[in-house]
């Protein structure tokens, strides 16, 4: 079992790697979010022509098509996932694609406890 400890609620350190393009970022841990990791557009803009699109029900009722990649998403601390990574929006968002494996504990607001 690994354990790691993020006190920069509520987001976690990961690791990311799709074709030739990698980086360590933090992410937003989000559990409303089905997918396993967004990337900012900017992001997008370096990886080259999609593996495949994929249509998201947004919040606010919208839909929208993104352009989607195969990739490794690494929790720093825990372990890798193989990943479908979506390119929408600023942020990096992590979602319940990978944090459903994982026992993650919302410490009152102060940390992000993650056991795999």
């Amino acid at each position: 079992m690994a354990l790691t400890t993020s006190e920069k609620y509520p987001y976690l350190k990961v690791r990311c790697r799709v074709r030739h393009w990698g980086a360590e970022t933090w992410a937003l841990v989000d559990t409303g979010f089905d997918g396993y990791l967004v990337l900012p557009r900017e992001v997008g803009r370096q990886l080259g022509p999609a593996d495949s699109i994929h249509r998201w029900g947004l919040a606010d009722g919208a839909r929208v098509a993104t352009p989607s990649y195969y990739g490794l998403v690494d929790v720093v601390g825990i372990g890798e996932f193989s990943s479908k990574v979506t390119v929408l929006g600023n942020e990096y968002i992590l979602g319940r694609g990978i944090i459903d494996q994982l026992r993650v504990t919302f410490d009152r607001g102060r940390r992000i406890i993650v056991e795999s």
